[in-house]
């Protein structure tokens, strides 16, 4: 059985830092899509409100794609760990 490199350590440490990052910045997006869409006919908000939603739209799309990105590292971390893991075992039968 092979051990779990320093390199495989510091790819789960890179996948939950940048999956961390995600939901911190979606959290933060969705409170002020939340506090906007508080605002009403009556009471417009401050001007540029608008462009206010949409800067946090996106960065709740960046957010998501963090996540996703983050997923998709830790998923590939695995697989690479894996195929050593893999690879070791046959060495060993040759």
């Amino acid at each position: 059985m092979t051990q779990v490199s320093k390199r495989d350590r510091q790819a789960d440490l890179a996948a939950l830092l940048i999956i961390a990052a995600g939901a911190a910045l979606y959290i933060f997006a969705a409170t002020r899509l939340h506090t906007i869409s508080l605002y009403s006919k009556a009471n417009p908000g401050p001007p540029g409100a608008l462009d206010a939603a949409d800067r946090a739209r996106y960065a709740s799309y960046a957010g998501v794609a963090l996540v996703s990105l983050g997923c998709l590292v830790s998923v590939g971390a695995a697989a690479l760990h894996q195929w050593r893991r893999r690879a070791a075992r046959i060495a060993s039968l040759v």
